[in-house]
């Protein structure tokens, strides 16, 4: 079983798949199809809307509409902790739109993750059971957004304060993937994935190595960040930063480390039944 836990509708500059989502409610039927032949070689997928447009075509409503359309997408909402409407916010996420966890992306919400004023939310969020997908890294589209308040180790006192919350940090938390390695190590219930970084390579065989010397490529798990790249293209971006040590004194990245990332149950690890 492959489960890619982080994806996103698409169309990200569609204007016409917007227009018409915004005059009629309906996904488009060309984004429908690209979606799933983006994750047409996987079992399941996680499906979160967008922090950086939570009303849209890549927003709760589309997201909630689809996933009760398509049994092997799980929803992943997004909500403001800094609104003062936050909690009810959250209800109706769960209650009405069928979320399974939450997306949050501090950079592109104006929010900083670690301040005790959005502990109310959180702490509703782990009594709830639901799991925490976080965008805590850089962002060359946000750029309001205060850089300092997308690093990993904000995290930290989250997860201290909350232990029993599944939180996953995307993309390796890049540019901190060192302090993602240290946060996830440290704490039992926080996850990386290797999303997005599919046409980075370098990047990714460095950050795998890291959390391999670091005893923590258990706590890796698969995801593309459709439309970034597909399932299929992540899986194989895999291989390929894998393959980089062959003939070479790099330190390597054993076959088994990318089978276990490709195969791990993320839906079972985040709590998420069915």
């Amino acid at each position: 079983m492959i489960i890619d836990c982080h994806t996103h509708l698409g169309a990200s500059g569609d204007d016409r798949a917007k227009a018409i989502w915004a005059e009629s409610r309906r996904i488009p039927e060309w984004v429908v199809e690209a979606y799933l032949e983006a994750i047409g070689s996987v079992d399941s997928a996680i499906l979160a809307a967008a922090p950086w447009e939570p009303e849209g075509l890549q927003g709760n409503g589309a997201v909630a509409r689809f996933a009760r359309e398509h049994s092997n997408v799980v929803p992943f909402l997004v909500i403001d902790p800094a609104s003062t409407t936050a909690l009810a916010d959250l209800t109706r996420a769960v209650e009405e739109q069928g979320a399974r966890g939450i997306k949050l992306g501090p950079i592109y919400q104006g929010f900083r993750p670690d301040r005790k004023q959005h502990f109310p939310i959180y702490e509703a969020m782990q009594r709830r059971g639901l799991p925490i997908l976080w965008h805590q890294g850089s962002s060359f589209v946000a750029v309001r957004g205060p850089l300092e308040w997308a690093n990993p180790v904000l995290l930290d006192r989250v997860a201290r304060a909350f232990p029993e919350l599944k939180m996953v940090v995307a993309h390796l938390g890049f540019p901190w993937i060192r302090e993602t390695v240290a946060l996830v190590r440290k704490q039992p219930n926080v996850y990386t994935d290797v999303s997005a970084l599919g046409g980075h390579t370098w990047v990714l065989y460095n950050g795998l190595v890291e959390i391999v010397q670091y005893g923590g490529q258990d706590k890796v798990l698969f995801g593309s960040d459709y439309d970034a790249c597909t399932s299929a293209q992540m899986q194989a971006a895999l291989w390929e930063a894998a393959a980089i040590p062959s003939g070479t004194h790099l330190p390597p990245i054993p076959a088994e480390v990318v089978e276990a990332i490709l195969h791990r149950d993320s839906l079972a690890i985040l709590g998420i039944d069915g």
